[in-house]
């Protein structure tokens, strides 16, 4: 009986160490997820409410801003809302400031603020950067069929409004009048906004204004209506002239006649830009610009301004200082980015 209860007892403990030994190996062997491969890293999104500094109410600027927020916030749900401004120098000291995350500012002026020189002199605003190039913006010189003005050079001592003061045209009208060999000394220059020069060319106050504007400007298109205003072309040598002293320039002839000219109409253009601050991310401006090209049919439907827009184009201007999460998306569309915007 001894016997029987002994190998009973034996048989026992040989199960239970066989059942220990089993439970061990199984607590023990590395889980399968481990030899998986990592999960993949979220895209980072756009989100949260931003202003965008544009122009005034009736401008350009404005319509255009609008448009592409309209879209984004469609397609992101963020909360990105134009704001009505003096233009690209106000748009430039709002981000200084952090009033404003986002901008639209012509290429000549983020070129000023960044070097600290014009509208800027000795007080570089430089925590800001480009996003994308936009359309460009015509140097529209606008003068009364009276006047006798039929080139730049004959504003010699004419009465000629050459915009705000500290504004982006009036830098314009200094250089192209310089390009001719002139100055303010050789005319009577008036420093005022566009209304205040389209009304004065209207009642014969001004013989000649300056401006910079996506073409066409609903002000000269006005103006146009009445028989008594001519839009004055830059010659070819002085079209050298500018674009060579002055990079962010480009020839611009437009391939439609909404003024209504017995003539071709050509003259230079900067690029307005889409800039932001520095502060972003790469992701989140990767998932904007992502956004704006990939719903791009979108904002043209809004505003004709965006059917210059393209990827081919989108650092057509830029003067430097490309995003990092805006280089990153064109560059997976296969742009080459230059040196000199890194």
């Amino acid at each position: 009986m001894k016997k029987v209860l002994s190998l009973i007892l034996a048989m026992l403990m040989v199960l239970s160490l066989a059942a220990c030994g089993s439970k061990t190996e199984t607590e023990t062997k590395a889980p399968e997820a481990s030899t998986s491969e990592p999960a993949p890293e979220a895209e980072e999104g756009f989100s949260g409410s931003y202003l965008m500094g544009t122009g005034s109410a009736t401008g350009n600027y404005y319509a255009f801003g609008n448009a592409v927020c309209t879209v984004v916030n469609n397609v992101t749900g963020a909360n990105l809302t134009v704001n009505s401004t003096g233009g690209s120098t106000e748009n430039a000291r709002l981000l200084g400031s952090g009033e404003n995350e986002f901008a639209l500012i012509q290429s000549d002026v983020y070129s000023y603020a960044h070097d600290g020189i014009e509208l800027f002199d000795g007080s570089p605003i430089t925590n800001f950067q480009a996003v994308t190039a936009c359309y460009p913006e015509m140097v529209q010189i606008v003068v009364r069929k009276d006047s006798g003005i039929q080139s730049v050079a004959d504003m010699a001592g004419k009465d000629v409004c050459v915009g705000d003061v500290g504004s982006g045209y009036e830098v314009a009208a200094r250089q192209i009048l310089g390009a001719y060999g002139m100055s303010y000394d050789d005319i009577n220059e008036t420093f005022a906004d566009q209304a205040t020069a389209r009304n004065g060319i209207q009642d014969g106050t001004f013989d000649a204004m300056f401006m910079c504007s996506g073409y066409p400007n609903n002000n000269v298109v006005e103006m146009s209506l009445s028989g008594n205003i001519d839009v004055i072309s830059i010659d070819q040598e002085h079209l050298d002239i500018l674009t060579a002293e002055y990079p962010f320039y480009s020839v611009f002839t437009p391939d439609t006649n909404e003024y209504d000219l017995d003539h071709e109409l050509t003259s230079v253009a900067v690029k307005s830009m889409l800039v932001c601050s520095d502060t972003f991310s790469e992701g989140e401006i990767y998932t904007l610009v992502k956004t704006i090209y990939e719903h791009l049919d979108d904002i043209r439907e809004i505003n004709a301004k965006a059917n210059y827009m393209s990827l081919e184009d989108a650092l057509s201007g830029i003067p430097s200082d490309l995003h990092p999460g805006a280089m990153k998306y064109y560059e997976e569309q296969g742009i080459t980015i230059p040196d000199y915007l890194k």
